[in-house]
């Protein structure tokens, strides 16, 4: 079984990226991307990739080539998370008066991605529904 020892989230206007460092079940590192695009009909398609560690140096070299050949974007996408909102998703949560679900629409989100911002800041996600009543039984002694 892999163990997943750190996840990261970015967040795009039509895509969001998780990027996890694994540990695979024979002790070896290596990164997991999973990317999952919003399309038009409110369907979503998921797209994974595996990448060997020993790989990194050269992926990172030709993406750095391209992105000097790709022209400069100034504007940020529609949805994007800049890091006030997300110190202000981890401000409002911390105060303990406020619900994921709350946020998701507060920020014009999904639930997953502030439970994920919330991850990424080490910040522990409590169960937010109330406990559930026992049923106690009594038996009746017949006399």
């Amino acid at each position: 079984m892999d163990t997943e020892i750190k996840t990261t989230l970015l967040e795009y206007e039509k895509s969001t990226f998780l990027l996890d460092l694994v540990k695979h079940e024979n002790g070896e590192l290596y990164i997991a991307i999973q990317q999952t695009i919003q399309l038009n009909n409110n369907k979503t398609e998921v797209q994974k990739i595996k990448i060997n560690p020993t790989i990194i140096d050269d992926l990172i070299s030709v993406l750095n080539e391209y992105r000097g050949q790709l022209p400069k974007i100034k504007k940020k996408p529609k949805n994007y998370l800049s890091p006030e909102r997300y110190s202000e998703i981890v401000k409002r949560y911390l105060k303990g008066n406020i619900r994921i679900k709350d946020l998701a629409i507060q920020f014009d989100t999904t639930e997953e991605i502030i439970e994920q911002v919330l991850r990424n800041k080490g910040i522990a996600i409590i169960n937010e529904e109330a406990p559930k009543k026992k049923k106690v039984f009594r038996f009746r002694r017949n006399r």
